[in-house]
């Protein structure tokens, strides 16, 4: 896979080294991921990200959220193309 490609991934977030964030996937295998403010929060959580690949096995954290949920609305205007498909 080239780098700066996008991927979306479903797993655990861990936090095995005190700086060091990683996403161990459902499927096997795991990702480090680049330090986001958002992710101590997700520690031992079940999450999907959005990211870009940064590394041999990198990701750029794009958007994270609880696994199973919706992505949230990203901003106004989002609102107002769903309001308009009605």
């Amino acid at each position: 896979m080239p780098l700066g490609t996008s991927h979306t991934v479903e797993g655990v977030v861990r936090r095995p080294e005190r700086m060091r964030f990683v996403i161990a996937l459902f499927e096997g295998g795991e990702w480090e991921l680049e330090l986001s403010g958002r992710l101590p929060r997700y520690v031992d959580q079940a999450v999907t990200i959005e990211g870009i690949r940064s590394g041999f096995n990198r990701l750029d954290v794009v958007r994270i959220k609880p696994h199973g949920e919706e992505w949230p609305e990203r901003s106004w205007s989002d609102r107002w193309r769903r309001l308009l498909e009605r």
